[in-house]
């Protein structure tokens, strides 16, 4: 299991203390629903086709065979309390999960073969709001949450961060515009590796989207950033301290600098021996995130979705030099929840530009070479474990690290990416089925640079595709068989045809009495 930090943990604890105080009358409930699954991974090739492993939260090894069991229980709010988008009274409602994974592998990743726990976190909720402390799946952005590549800061593809979050999870109509405007946020602190090129990195997060609209318009406009920052930590090795962190190898922490992550700003002063250049011209911590706009359209019989992500990683997004990059995409969904295509999307990921081939400091219009995910003080990258934390196809470097300049994390964040993904359910009959058959399919082509500072030649492309059906079966109590297959051609990884099967088997509160 992953470690964290001591003062995380005693972090954590204080703040489940002092929200335990307020749920002394509020006996905990028991779990709603309870899952056990058991599967298997096989591949033609050593490693595991893209679209079996991008986007799983970091629970599916790189390398295959891998036989998989996975098991979980969940206990929900109170949904009686709950009713047309608000909280029918102000108390207090607590919830958790627990979710473990166990990879049967000799291959990959250490990390991988080891009891995972992709969520384990306890929530509670007040109106509105909800405080949630653990490890948790979560995406982050406009973009499709089922078919997308993924949103381009935070997509799926990296185990939970343990953190301490405050949200609005949902959005919330703001009472004097009738409905017409709602919001929804969070504010979170993380903990990143324990164990890394620098030891006991935090994660400040915090993210507001605002919906113009009313769930029953004919349109409804949405607009919002998300932003990231990974700062703190004191390199790993003395010895190896570079000259872009200062000579006692400490990252800028503590309250003051905390403010600075939070606000974004430069440092106010030249305490050398808090800040360097780096520091002083490139801000404390390593900041990325994306800004959001979509609309949502409803045609009667289906639903147009229009969503464009425009990232950044340093200031070129504000100067318009990166505009060009960003995450672009179009849904259509039947309303109808049986369908035999109820989703059908289009996806267009341009991250080439960065600003431009030059970085120049004192010419703000030729600050490019942005690098996306990697940066030169927290040379782990965007990154959690290994995985990378925002999209799959900007992936960890191939090969030992250190052939890389300044440790790079990835050795290709300049790509294009087309990408079509199609879901529907099959009205399939017959005893065995306890209903229709889900099914899933998504097709990518990639055209991968490199870096700027270490162009591929040729250019490698990539093709990826993946379909995948879900059967309920009519067999002890109800079953549900996944079946997967995956293929893998081009020049970036490993040409291969892959499959995950497994059984799972899920329980409600009411059939677990």
């Amino acid at each position: 299991m992953h470690t964290c930090s001591k003062s995380g943990f005693l972090y954590v604890f204080i703040i489940f203390i002092v929200a335990s105080s307020y749920l002394q009358a509020q006996p905990i409930r028991k779990p709603t629903q309870y899952f056990a699954e058991v599967g298997t991974y096989l591949s033609s090739s050593t490693e595991t086709p893209f679209w079996l492993r991008a986007n799983q939260y970091g629970i599916v090894p790189n390398r295959s065979p891998v036989a998989t069991f996975r098991a979980g229980l969940y206990s929900a709010y109170d949904t009686n309390r709950y009713n047309n988008g608000r909280w029918r009274d102000s108390k207090f409602d607590v919830g958790y999960g627990f979710n473990a994974v166990v990879n049967g592998t000799q291959n990959g990743l250490s990390y991988e073969h080891n009891v995972l726990l992709p969520e384990a976190y306890v929530k509670v909720r007040r109106g509105m709001w909800e405080l949630y402390i653990g490890r948790r799946r979560e995406k982050f952005g406009l973009a499709d949450s089922v078919l997308s590549t993924g949103s381009y800061a935070w997509s799926g593809n990296a185990m939970p961060v343990p953190k301490i979050q405050l949200s609005i999870p949902t959005f919330m109509p703001i009472g004097f515009t009738k409905g017409w405007l709602a919001v929804q946020g969070t504010f979170a602190h993380g903990y990143l590796d324990a164990n890394g090129y620098i030891d006991n990195t935090m994660l400040h997060q915090k993210s507001l989207y605002l919906r113009l609209g009313r769930p029953r318009d004919v349109v409804r406009a949405y607009g919002g950033l998300n932003h990231q920052v990974v700062w703190g930590g004191r390199v790993a090795d003395p010895a190896n301290v570079p000259s872009t962190i200062q000579a006692d190898g400490k990252l800028p922490s503590g309250l003051q600098n905390y403010w600075y992550v939070v606000s974004a700003l430069y440092p106010k002063q030249t305490d050398t021996s808090q800040y360097n250049y780096f520091d002083l011209t490139n801000r404390v911590g390593n900041h990325l995130g994306s800004v959001d706009v979509a609309i949502e359209i409803d045609l009667v019989r289906h639903m147009l979705y229009i969503y464009r992500q425009s990232v950044y990683d340093d200031g070129s997004l504000f100067l318009l030099t990166n505009v060009v990059d960003g995450l672009n995409g179009v849904r259509i969904r039947r309303n109808d929840p049986n369908a035999i295509v109820r989703d059908i999307l289009f996806e267009f990921l341009n991250t080439t530009n960065q600003g431009g081939p030059e970085f120049i400091i004192d010419d703000p219009q030729r600050r490019g070479k942005d690098d996306y995910f990697n940066h030169q003080q927290f040379r782990d990258g965007w990154a959690y474990r290994q995985h990378t934390i925002g999209t799959p196809f900007i992936p960890p470097a191939l090969g030992p690290r250190d052939q890389y300049p300044y440790g790079t994390f990835t050795s290709n964040n300049r790509v294009y990416v087309f990408h079509t993904g199609l879901a529907g359910s099959l009205p399939l009959h017959g005893r065995a089925l306890s209903g229709p058959i889900a099914y899933q399919i998504k097709l990518s082509y990639s055209r991968n640079l490199g870096t700027y500072n270490s162009p591929y030649s040729p250019i490698r492309t990539q093709f990826s595709g993946y379909a995948s059906v879900v059967a309920p079966l009519n067999v002890l109590g109800g079953l549900q068989l996944t079946g997967n297959i995956a293929v893998d051609s081009g020049t970036l990884y490993q040409n291969s045809v892959g499959t995950y099967i497994s059984i799972r088997k899920m329980w409600t509160a009411n059939q677990a009495k």
